[in-house]
């Protein structure tokens, strides 16, 4: 009669998931970034449906034809009530609060708008605009001729080659998001894997470990174990801020490209995560103490930064190429898929060009560490470390 065991790796894996599941820091930190994310979408989509009210009074009539463009050109989300008043009931009608501003003519072709505690910048902006409109008008009329044959503000058009504005835009935010979201995850959850083998290697755990199992399988109970909570927490970020733009009061353009580029991007970050892991775990393994992943991790922490400006500020060429470049490219190709004008066989060979990286990585992660897992004796080079037997 068999008994089914556990396999140690697994073993290893929901330990390392429940050790931080446990750690109240990273549950805070979570929950603070969900807030975060639905929050922002939140407040984007009512400040874009929120209509503002102003009350205006003119004390004079070319005041009031001001202010009655004013009304009349105002935004969606923009409204002017438009008062006319003599000038000393104007005057007490604003300090008693129960308008918002008063326009008056105080020149031949100047204007005063006067507020209470303050003049709001939406009213300036459109009370000058409606100023310029009715002068102009008037100038014109006085000379004889008419303001509708003068050009508008559609005499200039705008385009694209390549896309449109409001998709570069959007390209833009996504950078920066898929760019922060990887950056993040790779701190989190993959700079932990080397302090967990220093920190077994200075209090000989691994010491023991290494008699109950084999060292093979916990480098990747502890690789998959924060594999697991990176990808569940990317997916979690993801699908709650889709959920909440999907439910926003506001139409979000391009909503459905970026749900099918969020899908590539999860592919993606897996890949370029378990490169990063298994580079982590080659650091904490060469490592004798903390002091020294410190010194050996800094061009790993460069690498994230480079994703991290790559991703936000590449463009052309240099996207193309940082596109099939593993790590990099778990930014730069999503970012690329987002402009709409990509094969996909470029994303697939992307991919591939990836996965063979992070085969060839978690094979020599592997071989380091069970090679140097156990020495104590200060800080190895890796010519050193491949020295040792096994």
């Amino acid at each position: 009669m068999s008994t089914q065991t556990t396999p140690p790796w697994l073993i290893v894996t929901l330990r390392e998931v429940e050790t931080k599941l446990r750690d109240k820091a990273f549950i805070i930190s979570t929950l603070v970034t969900l807030l975060l994310i639905i929050g922002s979408i939140a407040v984007t989509g009512f400040l874009a449906t929120r209509t503002t009210h102003f009350t205006v009074a003119a004390t004079d009539q070319v005041s009031l034809t001001v202010l009655n463009q004013a009304a009349s050109d105002a935004e969606e989300q923009l409204k002017i009530n438009v008062e006319q008043l003599p000038a000393e009931a104007a005057a007490a009608q604003l300090d008693a609060g129960q308008i918002d501003a008063t326009l008056s003519q105080n020149s031949a072709n100047k204007f005063m708008l006067t507020g209470s505690d303050e003049v709001p910048v939406k009213l300036q902006g459109e009370l000058r605009e409606a100023t310029e409109k009715v002068l102009t008008a008037q100038l014109l009329t006085s000379a004889g001729l008419n303001a509708d044959q003068l050009p508008g503000d559609d005499a200039l058009e705008v385009a694209q080659m390549h896309g449109d504005a409001e998709r570069s835009s959007m390209i833009q935010a996504m950078a920066f998001l898929f760019s922060f979201l990887f950056y993040m995850s790779a701190i989190i959850f993959g700079m932990p894997i080397a302090n967990s083998v220093i920190e077994e290697k200075q209090n000989r755990v691994v010491e023991i470990l290494a008699s109950a199992i084999n060292l093979r399988q916990l480098l990747a109970g502890k690789i998959l174990g924060n594999v697991i909570l990176a990808l569940a927490q990317l997916l979690l970020f993801l699908a709650v801020g889709l959920l909440a733009a999907y439910l926003s009061p506001v139409q979000i353009p391009f909503l459905g490209v970026v749900s099918q580029v969020a899908g590539w991007f999860v592919v993606f970050f897996l890949g370029g995560f378990l490169v990063l892991a298994g580079i982590w775990a080659t650091l904490g393994a060469l490592a004798s103490r903390t002091e020294d992943l410190q010194q050996s991790s800094g061009p790993v922490v460069g690498v994230l930064m480079a994703v991290l400006f790559i991703g936000i500020y590449a463009k052309g060429g240099f996207l193309v190429i940082a596109s099939y470049v593993p790590i990099v490219s778990s930014v730069a190709m999503p970012i690329r898929l987002l402009g709409g004008e990509v094969s996909l066989v470029e994303p697939i060979t992307s991919l591939a060009i990836t996965l063979a990286t992070c085969w060839f990585t978690i094979l020599f992660a592997e071989r380091i560490y069970r090679r140097a897992v156990m020495h104590t004796g200060g800080a190895l080079t890796l010519r050193k470390a491949l020295k040792l037997e096994l």
